[in-house]
């Protein structure tokens, strides 16, 4: 996905509750991104989940949405759920 950006996740994230338990993955709500160029951390054979909507591509890496279960996102069309 040339000129893609990259899900670059930081530490913050919010813990889901399900009937008052908590998941044992924590959410990433509010994920920012670098430029592809930036994307340093990734390597020729990661695997990435791409996301291209009205005229926006995203990248989201495999092993980070495998951590976390769920990436909450917006789209130019609206709200979105990655998941692994």
């Amino acid at each position: 996905m040339r000129g893609a950006t990259i899900g670059f996740v930081l530490a913050a994230a919010c813990a889901l509750a399900v009937a008052q338990q908590k998941l044992p993955y924590r959410a990433i709500d509010h994920p920012q991104f670098v430029a592809a160029a930036q994307a340093t951390f990734l390597h020729a054979q990661d695997r990435v989940m791409g996301v291209d909507s009205g005229g926006m591509a995203k990248a989201y890496p495999a092993a980070i949405v495998a951590q976390h279960g769920v990436v909450n996102d917006m789209s130019p069309d609206g709200p979105i759920a990655i998941t692994w």
